[in-house]
C-alpha cells in the first residue's frame, strides 16, 4: 500500500512539472534586458484610423498591434528607432513605452538563425532617420511607414527576412472597406491600395524567424 501512495505521488509531481513546463509566465519589466534588434510591439491609442489597422491586419487570439520598432542600445540607453508621425527618428525606449498602456509589452526576438542580421539591420534602420513618414503606405517610395521600416531593415543574403502578403483594408467581419480607411484615402486623394503587396505589425509578430517574449509592466 505504501508503494502505492509512493508511485501515485510520483506520478501526481511529474504531471504537475509537465503542466507547469506547458504554462507561460510573463516576465516583468524590471526583470527584462531588451536585446539589440529586439522588434518592439505596441497599440497605440489614436482614434479611428488605429481602430481599423488593428482591424484589418488581425494578429493572433489575443493580441492587437498597430505600430512596431527596432530596439537599439548605446551603452545603458536603450532605444526604439520607429517611424511615426512625420518620420524615421530615434525615441528612448521609456517615450515609446508610454504610448501604449496596456499591461503587456510584446518583443519579437529573432530566432538564433537569424541573429546575423541585427547588427546590419540597426546599422540600415539608422541610415534611415529622417525618411519621411510614409503616409500612403505604398512600397517603394521614398518614405516608411513603421513595419516597412523594419521589413527594409531585416535582410539576410539581400532578401527581407519577413514576408509581405496582399494588403487589405476590409473589415474581416464585413469584408467591406473599413470607413476610417475610405475617409482616410479621401482625404490624401489616393487610391485605396487594395491587394498591393504590404507588410504590417501583426505580420512581423506572427512571423516564424521570431520568438515572442512576453513582460508584464
Amino acid at each position: 500500500m505504501q508503494k502505492i501512495k509512493s508511485r501515485s505521488a510520483n506520478i501526481l509531481l511529474r504531471a504537475v512539472i509537465i503542466i507547469c513546463s506547458l504554462l507561460y509566465v510573463p516576465t516583468t519589466l524590471a526583470q527584462t534586458t531588451f536585446k539589440e534588434g529586439d522588434i518592439i510591439f505596441e497599440k497605440i491609442p489614436c482614434g479611428n484610423l488605429c481602430d481599423a489597422i488593428i482591424e484589418t491586419t488581425p494578429c493572433k487570439p489575443g493580441r492587437a498591434f498597430n505600430h512596431c520598432g527596432i530596439v537599439h542600445k548605446e551603452g545603458k540607453d536603450v532605444y526604439v528607432i520607429e517611424a511615426i508621425g512625420k518620420a524615421v527618428k530615434q525615441s528612448p525606449l521609456a517615450a515609446f513605452l508610454k504610448r501604449d498602456t496596456s499591461s503587456l509589452i510584446y518583443i519579437g526576438r529573432l530566432k538564433p538563425q537569424y541573429a546575423k542580421a541585427i547588427k546590419p539591420a540597426i546599422k540600415k534602420a539608422q541610415e534611415y532617420i529622417g525618411t519621411p513618414y510614409d503616409d500612403t503606405f505604398l512600397p517603394g517610395d521614398s518614405a516608411l511607414y513603421c513595419s516597412e521600416l523594419v521589413w527594409d531593415s531585416y535582410k539576410q543574403n539581400g532578401t527581407p527576412i519577413f514576408t509581405t502578403q496582399p494588403m487589405t483594408f476590409k473589415s474581416p467581419k464585413t469584408n467591406a472597406t473599413y470607413p476610417a480607411w475610405t475617409d482616410y484615402y479621401q482625404s490624401l486623394h489616393q487610391p485605396i491600395p487594395e491587394g498591393i503587396e504590404g507588410i504590417n505589425p501583426c505580420l512581423i509578430a506572427n512571423s516564424d524567424k521570431v520568438e515572442l517574449v512576453i513582460i508584464r509592466r
